[in-house]
């Protein structure tokens, strides 16, 4: 990020949502970069498509009205049309030449290598090593960075390196050292955000069990740390300035409740329900962050990673 970006953020000058166009032939794959972008303050999906005729006119509506678009996110694996690709490229060179492409992919594909010259190549991510923090590499990379995961790194290394400054991503390893179980009940939770009964029908325990449930996350993953004040938020998203200011919102915005909530027990009276879950989906999404927060490191100028 620019030292002028960095100061419009800490001023509290409006920061515009990245608008992202999702460009994937697998339905599945799809949806779930919708619900990773989606659920992510900084992002917002403005199209999905699955073919070379659907993103032409797709990119000409959105032109015709004037629409934004600040990210192509396009699938590299199409085994059954291998000029799929082609294709979207000619059409984005033809309706947004200036728009920013960040490559996804299932395996490194050494194919790529004519994709990296691309005027607005932005990254080449790995699905299975970027996994929930696809966000943070689309963020990353609206802010000028080059982002790519380590099977990438590794692939390109000697043939053709990556620039200094470039940043490796590697979304498997969550700030919790959750077990296996745990894993699974933080992705319902806070990936999926699956409302209270769901999330209790799925575990098979009864709706009000399930809130002590959620809460053993929160203080897991590190949350409650940061409520009481224990760990300074910056700890975490110091050097993302734009997630720091959201962080800070919502724990100012969570601490205001459970202060209404004190007052109202003091006149002996009791949240209703809707305050109480106002405040439960502020905590989880502030924890869906902690979650998704992926290690990053980047190439130096001697070729080696630097933590």
């Amino acid at each position: 990020m620019t030292i002028r970006a960095y100061n419009q953020v800490m001023e509290g000058e409006m920061v515009r949502e990245c608008r992202v166009l999702i460009v994937e032939d697998d339905f599945y794959a799809r949806n779930w970069m919708e619900l990773l972008l989606r659920r992510d303050w900084r992002t917002k999906v403005t199209g999905e498509v699955n073919s070379p005729a659907e993103l032409s006119s797709i990119l000409e509506e959105k032109n015709g009205h004037c629409e934004r678009i600040d990210l192509i996110l396009m699938d590299t694996d199409i085994p059954h049309d291998p000029s799929w690709l082609t294709e979207a490229l000619r059409s984005l060179a033809k309706h947004r030449p200036k728009t920013a492409i960040l490559l996804t992919g299932v395996a490194p594909n050494i194919q790529i290598t004519r994709l990296l010259a691309h005027s607005n190549f932005a990254g080449y991510v790995l699905k299975d090593e970027i996994r929930y923090s696809l966000a943070w590499a689309v963020s990353l990379a609206i802010e000028g960075h080059i982002v790519i995961t380590p099977g990438v790194c590794d692939l390109f290394e000697k043939t053709n390196p990556f620039p200094p400054g470039t940043l490796i991503l590697d979304g498997r390893n969550p700030v919790a050292a959750f077990s296996k179980r745990d894993s699974e009940r933080a992705r319902m939770a806070f990936i999926f955000s699956m409302e209270r009964h769901e999330f209790a029908d799925e575990l098979g325990i009864s709706e009000d069990y399930s809130y002590g449930v959620v809460s053993e996350l929160f203080d897991k993953i590190g949350l409650n740390d940061v409520l009481l004040g224990n760990v300074k938020p910056e700890q975490y998203f110091g050097a993302y300035p734009t997630v720091l200011i959201h962080v800070q919102e919502a724990i100012e915005k969570i601490r205001q409740a459970e202060k209404k909530a004190r007052e109202k027990a003091n006149n002996k009276g009791n949240p209703t329900k809707d305050e109480k879950m106002a405040k439960v989906k502020e905590k989880e999404s502030l924890a869906f962050h902690l979650l998704t927060l992926p290690d990053i490191s980047q190439i130096s100028g001697s070729g080696s990673n630097n933590r």
